[in-house]
């Protein structure tokens, strides 16, 4: 199976598709984001993707920060408990660029020969960034569960991208059938380990051959985001159709006298001189055949890493949630029904009511997006503020 991204192919015996996933780490300045696009271009990756989003729309003042800033103390990376800060408090700082500054961003990219695109967080910006014209979408791995958002970009009729983080194989299932009924055939399924960072040994790159398995009408490939570069070489050499990682031109750390900057990602990232490295290592195991999508047979390439050094990453290949490094992101990640508007006492939740004081943000502890119209009919039991994550113990 093949995909047109650009001027680029994806898939069958192609090379692989990297992306700079540069995130927020522009901190909401233009300038930089420029300069990130350049520097991508640079070191010779097939695309840069940013992220868009408004904080409020996406987070409630109830979601935790579930990523780890350099200088927490060891061992509380995935205890949103431990942390004082709200990802509000976070996001609100980095969402700063002006929706009219994107469109020369994009001819940026076109001039250096660089795909961009992004992830969007609410639906304004899906419509905003189809207007741009970008190729293609990423829903990341929190919004996996969020069903009428990903029929709305599947619906768009371009490649659509799916982080699978902290999903089981329901989940994964249920959201590439949501696709395959809006009639896109354009799916790209990613491989993610729902952590900030993640461990090397919780990598489980053999899982890239079960989604693939799987999922046949569908490519597959890995966004990484475990410290340095070794997995995303052995992902690429295992037959990733696509590797997405973390970029910044002005790496971490993020706290401290050392600041560069508001975005986590600027921790997770690999600057200018990893990411570069990175690539050429790619490209030398592909022109050398040591890539399953450009020569080695799947079994000898698992094996070349079973047998070496870096055999931790390859994992069981069991598509279950890792309860030791996801279960907390995949709360904080993902979305619930919230109140838009004030609730009070003894109100009928009418559709009406629905469309008008509901709406969904994260965390994931309360009401999930896609039974949002179970509401129909139901009374507000107390009185509920805005911004509130639902549970069902607040209706009757």
């Amino acid at each position: 199976m093949r995909m047109k991204i650009g001027d680029r192919l994806i898939g069958d015996d192609c090379p692989c598709f990297i992306v700079a996933e540069a995130g927020a780490n522009h901190d909401g300045d233009f300038t930089k984001a420029g300069q990130l696009i350049k520097a991508v271009a640079d070191i010779g990756a097939d695309a840069i993707k940013f992220q868009h989003y408004t904080a409020e729309k996406l987070v409630s003042k109830e979601a935790k920060r579930y990523w780890l800033v350099r200088g927490d103390e060891g061992g509380h990376q995935f205890d949103p408990s431990r942390y004082k800060e709200s990802q509000i408090e976070t996001f609100a700082k980095i969402d700063g660029i002006p929706r009219e500054k994107d469109i020369e961003l994009m001819r940026l990219a076109n001039e250096r020969n660089i795909v961009l695109f992004s992830t969007p967080f609410d639906f304004e910006s899906v419509d905003h960034l189809d207007a741009l014209g970008i190729p293609m979408f990423k829903i990341a791995s929190g919004d996996l569960t969020y069903r009428q958002f990903v029929e709305y970009i599947a619906r768009k009729g371009k490649p659509v991208i799916l982080s699978t983080g902290a999903a089981n194989l329901a989940e994964i299932k249920e959201a590439a059938q949501v696709v395959r009924k809006t009639g896109n055939g354009q799916l790209i399924l990613l491989h993610c380990t729902l952590a900030y960072p993640t461990p090397l040994e919780h990598a489980n790159l053999l899982m890239m051959r079960h989604l693939q398995l799987e999922f046949p009408e569908a490519l597959v490939g890995l966004s990484d985001h475990t410290p340095g570069i070794i997995a995303s070489v052995v992902g690429a050499m295992l037959g990733a159709a696509m590797i997405e990682k973390h970029f910044t031109n002005t790496p971490g750390p993020a706290v401290g006298e050392d600041k560069v900057g508001e975005s986590p990602d600027h921790d997770i990232g690999l600057g200018v001189g990893k990411f570069a490295e990175m690539i050429f290592r790619v490209r030398d195991d592909e022109a050398n055949g040591l890539s399953v999508r450009l020569g080695i047979p799947f079994a000898a390439a698992a094996s070349c890493v079973r047998n070496g050094e870096h055999f931790r990453l390859l994992g069981k290949g069991e598509k279950t949630v890792d309860s030791a490094v996801e279960m907390k992101a995949r709360l904080q990640a993902r979305r619930s029904v919230v109140a838009a508007l004030p609730l009070k006492r003894g109100a009928v939740l009418t559709e009406e009511t629905i469309k008008t004081h509901l709406t969904v943000k994260r965390p994931g502890t309360g009401i999930p997006p896609y039974e949002i119209g179970l509401l129909s009919g139901r009374i507000v039991k107390n009185d509920i503020p805005a911004d509130a994550v639902l549970q069902w113990d607040d209706v009757l």
